[in-house]
């Protein structure tokens, strides 16, 4: 079957346009919409006064509140860390076995933990397995200081000037 359309070329473009299409010189650009960052409504400045104190109150008692449970964190953590390093203290005093499980897993714990106190003194040993040692009081009374301190910043972070921070 033959083509009835052979003669048209279909690669080429009409360069006559039909009377009822516009050309883009023509066309008027859309108006383009400026874009901005979106804006939050502030809801304390739209409050009557009185209601934005009440708010600004709740959101400082809130900050207390989360400074609190991180004082209170400080604190439990410093207990366990201090009792950690007490047991380890008393079991190398009386000379507890390395192989023992409980022991060995205390010692490995701690060794991270008293590494930087590690070469402070020399460990004098009393007898086979038995040690005084000297780097883990230093280490025990080391973090008891930093943590009290930065305890002592939370508790000075959250009260107000004329408030005493005993």
């Amino acid at each position: 079957m033959r083509n009835p359309y052979s003669d048209d070329p279909t690669s080429i473009q009409p360069t006559v346009l039909p009377h009822n299409i516009d050309r883009m010189e023509d066309l008027q650009p859309k108006p383009t919409p400026q874009l901005s960052a979106p804006q939050t409504p502030n809801i304390v400045d739209s409050l009557p006064a009185e209601s934005a104190a009440e708010v600004r109150q709740e959101e400082a008692r809130t900050f207390r509140y989360a400074i609190g449970k991180l004082n209170d964190f400080l604190q439990w953590f410093i207990m366990v860390l201090e009792i950690t390093l007490v047991i380890r203290f008393v079991l190398k005093l009386i000379g507890a076995d390395p192989a023992n499980l409980f022991a060995g897993f205390l010692y490995a714990l701690t060794d991270i933990i008293l590494f930087p106190f590690s070469t402070i003194v020399h460990t004098p040993s009393i007898r086979k397995n038995q040690a005084f040692e000297w780097s883990t009081l230093i280490a025990m009374v080391i973090y008891w200081l930093i943590f009290w301190a930065i305890r002592r910043f939370l508790r000075i972070l959250v009260s107000g000037p004329e408030e005493p921070t005993s």
